[in-house]
């Protein structure tokens, strides 16, 4: 297999399902889920474990075949021929399974003989473009962050044009996670890369997500782009005393509103007070409440995504 050249595609649509399914006898791990994702798109696909991503995923790349619905990649039809020609252009990143005796380099000329690659300029462009060109110790030594950035090259073999990445920072640390934000930004930008990401880490999702598909046992609950995210946010301050219901009584009798609730982390979260924040601190110290914390928030990824299902559980 040669590698694919772009063309002059103008085409927006990168991505469109209309109804796809996926049932294993009466169970519906996808359930008629219509999603649009469009070129450029760092698509944030959030869901709590076993809500459909993997199984979505699969879908797209053909692993695994629908039982409704379609699928069209870049304009194609969704006939089996169409969407396996136009699935050339797609990378994907499931996990870190290489060589532990290889090094980078001997990894990808690995992975492209199965890949059908055979441009050995291929391995060196994917390799520069995750910063892993010099290294030359066996895999087995990598760092966390270093194997996720190899997966990363993998993907990007055969320069192909979106890339799906499942859970990519699992085991990454608070740095490594930054570094790999950055990686993804910095191919988004430069090399136009439409990218697919799953995680469960939503503060995180949120920093890179231009879009965001919510997903809750098999059905898509919401698409939102983050624009609109950041538009229907709901502003609010969290407040932390030493009595919070001592608080909350001064709260209801001194601000007239019972528009808060309490975490918890014992904080009350009070909504749209934001321009009333030293009114909110004054009536606190007034009545000799020992105010250690006033601040400022917009809802988080994570918020939105539990209000939406209803619960407080791990994603």
């Amino acid at each position: 297999m040669a590698i694919i050249k772009k063309g002059n595609n103008t085409m927006d649509n990168m991505i469109q399902t209309t109804g796809l399914t996926k049932a294993y006898g009466q169970y519906q791990a996808v359930n008629n889920v219509s999603i649009s994702i469009n070129k450029g798109d760092i698509y944030g696909l959030i869901g709590r474990n076993g809500a459909g991503k993997t199984t979505l995923f699969k879908l797209l790349m053909g692993l695994t075949l629908p039982t409704g619905g379609e699928i069209s990649i870049m304009g194609s039809s969704s006939s089996k021929a169409a969407l396996n020609h136009t699935r050339k252009n797609m990378g994907f990143m499931m996990g870190t399974n290489f060589f532990g005796y290889l090094n980078a380099y001997d990894n990808m000329k690995y992975a492209c003989k199965l890949k059908g690659i055979t441009d050995k300029n291929e391995i060196t462009r994917v390799l520069k473009l995750v910063d892993l060109d010099t290294v030359k110790k066996p895999f087995k030594s990598f760092s966390m962050g270093m194997r996720q950035r190899l997966a990363v090259a993998y993907a990007m073999l055969g320069n192909p044009d979106i890339i799906i990445l499942d859970e990519p920072t699992n085991g990454l640390d608070p740095q490594g996670i930054v570094d790999f934000r950055k990686m993804i930004l910095k191919l988004n930008v430069e090399q136009g890369l439409t990218f697919i990401i799953s995680s469960h880490i939503l503060g995180e999702l949120g920093q890179l997500g231009t879009k965001f598909g919510f997903i809750e046992k098999g059905l898509l609950i919401s698409e939102i782009d983050a624009q609109t995210l950041h538009d229907v946010s709901r502003q609010a301050v969290i407040i932390k005393v030493d009595d919070v219901n001592k608080a909350c009584t001064i709260i209801e009798e001194k601000l007239k509103t019972t528009d808060y609730k309490v975490n918890a982390k014992q904080e009350i979260i009070i909504d749209d007070f934001i321009d009333r924040a030293d009114e909110i601190a004054r009536v606190l110290v007034d009545a000799k409440l020992k105010l250690t914390k006033l601040q400022p928030v917009e809802i988080s990824l994570e918020e939105y995504f539990l209000a939406l299902i209803g619960g407080t559980e791990n994603v």
